[in-house]
């Protein structure tokens, strides 16, 4: 072909080197789409997986040197080893197994994702096609989900050992898991609505808030609390900090308490599940079943880290642990990513797994006191996002959440790169 005007398009390299950059991103937003909003479309699930992987392993190959320097790499490398290790001495070895496979696919694509976090322009590219995987989430729950489902969550007949009363199910997600999507998608809102101002950012927050309360997960609405709190006190320097912000929010906690337990719709949707968690700490309430068995289950997997502190019982074997020798209703995991990892893979797991998140948590926090502008309200953001990760892990599983992860790699990525810039004066 002889077209004059084809000929220079290919000769001028921004047009050969723009495809192959945004392709990446592309090719993330379609993993995030297929996690967040269309788990139940099965084939498209594994199919952008699989186009994720195949383009970004091309690269790979040829970065093998910037691959395996990588710090989320080697670290998580070795945990997944770690992992497949415990096959040897889990009396469960199908489910370690199962388990190790889960996780080694989340390792492989946050570690293919690691050659794309490269810059900041980046880690805010692939936040923002989260944020936009979480509108097609709302359309896909709206349509997906029956009028009577929202009827039932909103007139409060929940059974935790039904599907009725909350939402979540009908786009393939348990209502915890559900309400978790729905924090971190608000918050990953409000830092762009804090960066541009555009309300219509707003509709999206109010919008995630709102089906969070629907899924009536009780880990979720602290994490979209925390979150929020976290990131207007840090997002920017502001004198008498304290004086102007700490009265403001025990005013606003009261009144959301008042708000919660005296206003009927409120309290159908989440109210009477607080009231379990009220009971661990003031006997005038009483603590829900579920409140009960889950102290119960944390209680069966420090024991277990007690008689295994080093290798732990295998990994994705508290369950059967759990159930043939404590007596648990059923093979169920620990409800604490902490416990669960402790139980199963002793103190070699827990080391390997959390070390990354910890000091990219510190180096973080250092940075906000010397920085400004729009670099502080990312290091805030992923500072935040960190500190809540590592405070819910408490009280929730997220080493085989998809999201989770890909947060993870990106906190990682982002604290290494503006430890980097700070060293280098930039």
């Amino acid at each position: 072909m002889n077209n004059p005007n084809y000929n220079s398009m290919f000769r001028n390299r921004k047009y050969i080197i723009r495809i192959p950059k945004a392709l990446p991103s592309l090719l993330i937003f379609g993993v995030a789409v297929a996690f967040i909003a269309l788990r139940t479309i099965v084939p498209f699930l594994y199919g952008v997986q699989l186009l994720f992987i195949s383009y970004m392993g091309i690269i790979a190959i040829k970065n093998l040197n910037k691959l395996f320097t990588t710090p989320y790499v080697v670290v998580y490398g070795m945990f997944f080893v770690w992992c497949c290790l415990s096959v040897l001495w889990s009396p469960a070895m199908d489910k370690t197994m199962a388990a190790a496979a889960s996780v080694g696919q989340m390792i492989v694509i946050c570690s293919l994702m690691t050659l794309y976090l490269v810059n900041i322009e980046n880690i805010e590219k692939v936040l923002y096609g989260f944020a936009i995987a979480s509108i097609i989430m709302i359309g896909f729950l709206i349509l997906k989900t029956q009028p009577s489902e929202w009827v039932d969550a909103l007139t409060g007949s929940f059974s935790a050992s039904s599907d009725k009363g909350r939402i979540g199910y009908s786009i393939g997600h348990h209502p915890n898991a559900m309400g978790n999507l729905c924090a971190l998608l608000a918050f990953i809102w409000l830092y762009f609505y804090d960066k541009t101002k555009h309300k219509v950012y707003l509709i999206w927050i109010l919008l995630l808030s709102l089906i969070l309360l629907f899924t009536k997960s009780r880990a979720a609405i602290l994490m979209l609390i925390m979150y929020f709190f976290g990131y207007i006190i840090l997002a920017k320097k502001r004198r008498f900090l304290f004086i102007k912000i700490i009265p403001a929010i025990i005013i606003l906690s009261f009144l959301l308490y008042w708000a919660i337990f005296n206003i009927p719709i409120l309290y159908e949707l989440i109210g009477f599940r607080m009231e379990g968690v009220f009971g661990l700490f003031n006997p005038s309430y009483t603590i829900d079943a579920s409140s009960y068995t889950r102290i119960n289950m944390m209680k069966y997997g420090i024991d277990m880290f007690k008689k295994h502190p080093f290798t732990g019982v295998g990994f994705g074997n508290y369950g059967y642990y759990a159930y043939h020798y404590y007596d648990l209703f059923t093979e169920t995991y620990a409800h604490s990513n902490y416990i669960e990892i402790l139980a199963g893979l002793g103190v070699v797991g827990i080391f390997l797994y959390y070390i990354l998140p910890v000091l990219s948590c510190i180096t973080l926090g250092l940075t906000i006191k010397r920085t400004d502008g729009s670099r502080r309200k990312l290091c805030a953001f992923l500072f935040v996002a960190i500190i809540v990760r590592l405070i819910t892990d408490f009280i929730k599983i997220t080493y085989s959440d998809e999201l989770t992860q890909m947060i993870n790699v990106i906190c990682i990525c982002g604290a290494s790169l503006i430890n980097k810039m700070q060293k280098a004066g930039g």
